[in-house]
């Protein structure tokens, strides 16, 4: 039986805004509302926190055991070798890889994924045409193992698939669009990477959730469509 596991990449120093993971984002932190994206899909069998083992990052650690997921933790900056162990440790298959910028990480968008990397026998599958911090990307473990042995340039190592990318004769890997039109909307920015999107989010999860509704990415787009200025990726 084929075991899926989504890997959640975090670390507190981020330079842009430090500490954002465990910033609240209305009543819940952002990695919080990040896992319980996560736990909405259908097809994922274990989430895993990839943290690093710098002594900032215990806190990472505690939060991601108090949420009910595994962590594992390694490199700081050799990020492509700390995924790669985390996978490892988690004895999936495929691998599902979410990063902690994103709350509305969208679920349908990771079985979506999952469903045509193995429906295709693919290595890679990405996403294209969403919004900006929805996506996802989906590999096999033995597509990251290669990328981790063979990749040597700074860059392919401080991220994940850049090797897999860079290297299409040895992966089969294609980009998918959204199965609903409705949510091919690449001109939204739904992301935390600093203090206004921080605000602007923010923003968001306060109106709907205190008008008691629940924060999917059709309510999100809505009410960013009302107010353009707030989240489009030409306003933000």
């Amino acid at each position: 039986m084929v075991k899926v596991a989504a890997i959640i990449q975090a670390r507190l120093s981020s330079q842009r805004l430090p500490g954002k993971v465990l910033k609240d984002l209305h009543g819940k932190t952002l990695l919080e509302r990040v896992i319980g994206q996560a736990q909405k899909s259908s097809s994922v069998d274990e989430i895993w926190l990839a943290t690093s083992a710098e002594p900032e990052d215990d806190l990472l650690e505690i939060a991601g055991r108090r949420l009910g997921v595994s962590v594992y933790r390694g490199p700081l900056d050799n990020v492509l070798q700390r995924f790669y162990e985390t996978a490892e440790h988690s004895g999936a298959d495929l691998i599902v890889r979410i990063t902690a910028d994103n709350p509305l990480v969208e679920p349908r968008f990771i079985d979506q994924g999952l469903a045509a990397l193995q429906a295709n026998r693919l290595d890679y599958v990405g996403m294209e045409h969403v919004p900006y911090g929805t996506g996802i990307e989906v590999f096999t473990r033995q597509a990251l193992i290669r990328a981790a042995q063979e990749a040597t340039s700074d860059y392919e190592r401080e991220h994940v698939t850049p090797y897999i990318l860079n290297h299409p004769e040895k992966f089969n890997m294609i980009k998918i669009q959204p199965e609903l039109k409705h949510l091919q909307r690449e001109d939204v920015r739904l992301t935390i990477d600093t203090m206004e999107d921080y605000v602007k989010m923010y923003k968001l999860f306060y109106h709907l959730e205190n008008q008691k509704i629940e924060v999917a990415l059709e309510q999100a787009i809505q009410y960013i469509d009302k107010l353009p200025e707030l989240l489009h990726q030409d306003g933000a």
